[in-house]
């Protein structure tokens, strides 16, 4: 009597039809729990059901995967093509197949559907991303990281349009929580989520305005004042002019325009910079806390009660 293996079904979606210089890097996914194999080596385990296998050649390669203890789940042969990116599903007792704008069969998983189309640009200007975790995290693009917004929020600029890898760790012993590849159009800002599963996709896409809004008259505006406090010493910059010193823990900034303002706090020791979008009220007071960890924060806003 021999061993029968489950039925595996092998279905590759190529994420972009590009030579694959630096190899091919392969995602495989499980429907449950694995450990996988390919051609005999281990990858990087993305979470309980998902491996990634980098600068894989283009052929005919053999994997192999275990459940819970040692279970046998699948094991086949599978060419990979000549791709930047490959996915694999392994599934048991049931054939999936899986091509762009089908529709699948009951009871797929949701890991299995098909990505929606990524926004069409034909743009080529440098794009702003904005990823965000689930948990506190450190995010990669393209194995460089970005501006630390918040614990959960890193923000790229001037990113490349194309095919852009984004990898996030954190948490107990700094496990990875979410790799994967991303279309990022041009001239946008697009922000990008990951999830619990291991994946991170594109949640939402802006164009990026060219030239900045045509202000009021001065005579028109009613002038805001606003506070910036820092709990070591820093540098702030409002509009991509430095207010006060260069080493200063508190400052105020007075007949600050009403309307949206970007905010630049650089610490002096260490070197972090922490950025910030500020839609500041007209006659109003405007307190700002700014710290390494928390990124900027708006503590209070009030109506001005006098003459600034």
């Amino acid at each position: 009597m021999f061993l029968r293996w489950p039925l595996m079904s092998l279905s590759l979606l190529l994420s972009a039809p590009a030579f694959a210089e630096d190899g091919v890097a392969v995602r495989v996914r499980c429907t449950e729990k694995c450990s996988v194999v390919l051609d005999g080596k281990h990858g990087y385990r993305v979470n309980d059901s998902t491996w990634e296998f980098k600068g894989i050649t283009p052929g005919s390669r053999r994997i192999d995967a275990t459940g819970v203890l040692n279970r046998p789940l699948a094991g086949s042969f599978v060419v990979i093509p000549d791709v930047a990116t490959a996915d694999v599903f392994l599934v048991s007792n049931k054939r999936i197949i899986i091509e762009p704008g089908s529709t699948t069969m009951p009871g797929t998983p949701a890991w299995a559907e098909p990505n929606p189309p990524q926004p069409v640009s034909t743009s080529n200007a440098p794009s702003v991303a904005i990823v965000k975790c689930q948990d506190e995290c450190t995010v990669l693009l393209d194995h460089k990281r970005g501006i630390r917004r918040d614990s959960r929020t890193w923000e790229f600029r001037d990113v490349a349009p194309g095919q852009r890898r984004v990898e996030a760790t954190g948490g107990l012993f700094d496990r990875r929580q979410f790799v994967g590849y991303v279309e990022v159009p041009g001239g946008s800002e697009v922000t990008l989520h990951g999830d619990s599963k291991g994946r991170v996709t594109l949640t939402e896409q802006k164009d990026l305005t060219p030239a900045k809004k045509a202000e009021p008259p001065k005579e028109a505006a009613q002038s805001s004042l606003l506070h910036v406090r820092c709990p070591k010493a820093c540098t702030v910059t409002l509009d991509g002019q430095r207010r006060g010193s260069s080493n200063t823990e508190s400052l105020s900034i007075r007949d600050v325009s009403p309307g949206s303002h970007d905010l630049q706090v650089d610490f002096t020791v260490g070197g972090k910079v922490r950025r910030a979008t500020l839609d500041v009220l007209a006659s109003h007071e405007v307190f700002v806390t700014a710290t390494e960890d928390h990124g900027v924060q708006v503590t209070n806003s009030k109506p001005l009660t006098g003459p600034l």
